[in-house]
């Protein structure tokens, strides 16, 4: 749903209430339908007449408004008079500068900065919305409570115009930097990483914290309808989704060796804004997506984004351990038909950034990615997990 956020400024008292609440009122009413939320980064001041105005406006949203970059003398008085129970009032983020950090890893959405030997900094890219980056902070911490090893959260801060988290983190690297690093032992820490992302995929959590990945990913389709597929194809894909067997289990939803941190040897999640729960296929597919697919270039074996410092034969030593190990199996026909169902499911996901990525696919690719599915639906789903 579309958001409309007001930005209050100054002293807003009862020589300026009315004209405060008059202004919001013809906002909100130009925008019908969208959810409230306020941006307090240069409001120093609000008197009771003020509050009255904030207290109209949860009424009228009947749910919590966000009042984001509230400064502490604001919170103070938010906090006297009730309005942080009524509202869902957040402090102004303490500014930090990565200028001169190391840059110990970097990804499409965000950089990793190393702050100091205990702490590292994830610094969402110019243009990441505020939720986003509040949302992977919230889902650390339910992962980090439901017993699944990840890089604590303990503040979030803003890098310039960006939005930052920070995390205590000693002696980690990312895994894609020690498989770098550690060419002669790609195997091993391949083999480690994918028992490790199974042990995740076995435990159980609350899918009122976790979204399930199915019904997610079912409901997106929506907004291909018209667009990219036709109803009758939509439904097709609707289907292949709903092939999948149901399960409350751990979801990463972007595990791929960028998003996982080796520390004295042990790994650690972290970028946990996709995560969810459901079928293991929906984390199997990042790191096929990373090992052998182009988004741009259908015809090519894979993107070379992230492995830039591979051949392409170890990229394919990359992705054969690991398969291998996660399946526990060397059985061939098994392997490729796994590798069908992680591959069109993986399709029918890079059909649903076109929407939301304006310009991300070419029309060939988009017609390449649309015939693959619907070919997978026509010759039978098969689930091989």
């Amino acid at each position: 749903m579309a958001a409309l956020t007001l930005f209050p400024e100054g002293r807003i008292d009862s020589t300026n209430a009315p004209a405060f609440e008059k202004k919001a009122l013809e906002a909100i009413q130009a925008n019908p339908g969208v959810k409230i939320a306020l941006d307090a980064e240069k409001l120093v001041y609000i008197s009771s007449a003020g509050l009255r105005v904030l207290m109209k406006l949860r009424r009228m949203a009947d749910e919590k408004i966000p009042v984001r970059n509230v400064s502490p003398e604001v919170y103070e008085i938010l906090d006297v008079t009730g309005f942080t129970q009524l509202l869902q009032v957040e402090k102004r983020l303490r500014q930090v500068s990565v200028e001169g950090c190391e840059i110990v890893g970097e990804g499409a959405t965000s950089v990793v900065y190393r702050l100091d030997p205990d702490t590292i900094i994830k610094v969402f890219r110019p243009g990441v919305r505020y939720e986003m980056f509040a949302n992977e902070s919230k889902k650390a911490r339910n992962a980090f409570v439901a017993g699944i090893p990840t890089a604590i959260a303990y503040d979030l801060v803003r890098v310039g115009d960006a939005y930052g988290t920070v995390y205590e983190m000693l002696n980690a690297k990312e895994l894609i930097r020690v498989l770098v690093e550690d060419k002669a032992h790609i195997r091993d820490h391949i083999r480690q990483f994918a028992a490790f992302l199974k042990e995740m995929h076995s435990i159980q959590v609350d899918p009122a914290e976790f979204t399930p990945m199915k019904a997610a990913s079912s409901a997106a389709l929506f907004y291909l309808e018209g667009k990219v597929t036709t109803p009758e194809e939509t439904e097709k894909l609707r289907k292949i989704f709903d092939s999948l067997p149901d399960r409350n289990t751990f979801i990463h939803g972007d595990c791929h060796p960028g998003n996982v941190m080796v520390q004295n040897g042990e790994m650690i999640l972290i970028a946990l804004s996709n995560g969810g729960s459901g079928h293991p296929v929906f984390d199997l597919m990042s790191m096929y997506l990373t090992c052998r697919v182009d988004f741009h270039n259908p015809e090519k074996r894979h993107s070379g984004i992230m492995l830039k410092d591979f051949t392409d034969e170890e990229i394919e030593e990359i992705w054969n351990t690991f398969i291998r190990t996660y399946l526990g199996t060397e059985d061939e026909d098994l392997i490729a038909r796994a590798e069908r169902q992680i591959d069109d499911i993986a399709s029918t996901r890079i059909l649903l950034a076109v929407p939301a990525i304006p310009g991300l696919l070419s029309e060939q690719a988009i017609a390449y990615y649309r015939a693959k599915v619907l070919a997978y639906y026509e010759t039978g789903m098969e689930n091989c997990f």
